[in-house]
């Protein structure tokens, strides 16, 4: 079955996004497999290599209530959505994702030109690196 894989990070553009996707699935007769990644920031761990004390925020958890919270936002209607949870820097993850997937989608923040330079642009790995066909929805 065509699977289209789209990237969830609790925005709005990234429900936008989930709203194309699945769009595209009914066109296709397809299924949508939404993605959300989650990481232990940096900031947590302190001065040190180790964490200083168990994670004071289950960021596994924390990622799942937002790829459900944005799931309910939407109606995919008969379309079949999966939602997936992953460990990992976003585009990575994303990446790895698209490795059997038809087509990827992922929002885009549309920062100013210096927000853009100065920023990590998950989009823009993901344009680079993917290893199927991107869809940028821009909000």
């Amino acid at each position: 079955m065509n699977t289209i894989v789209v990237g969830i990070d609790g925005s709005p553009v990234s429900v936008s996004a989930l709203r194309y996707a699945i769009r595209e699935a009914q066109l296709r007769g397809g299924r949508v497999k939404a993605v959300t990644a989650w990481h232990v920031p940096a900031a947590a761990y302190g001065a040190g290599l180790t964490p200083a004390a168990p994670y004071p925020v289950d960021y596994g958890q924390a990622a799942a209530d937002l790829l459900a919270q944005s799931l309910a936002e939407v109606d995919p209607g008969d379309v079949p959505v999966e939602g997936v949870v992953r460990e990992g820097e976003s585009g990575q993850v994303l990446i790895e994702e698209s490795q059997d997937a038809e087509q990827l989608v992922v929002g885009c923040h549309d920062r100013s030109l210096l927000g853009r330079l100065l920023h990590h642009s998950v989009s823009g790995e993901c344009v680079h690196a993917a290893r199927c066909p991107v869809t940028v929805v821009h909000g």
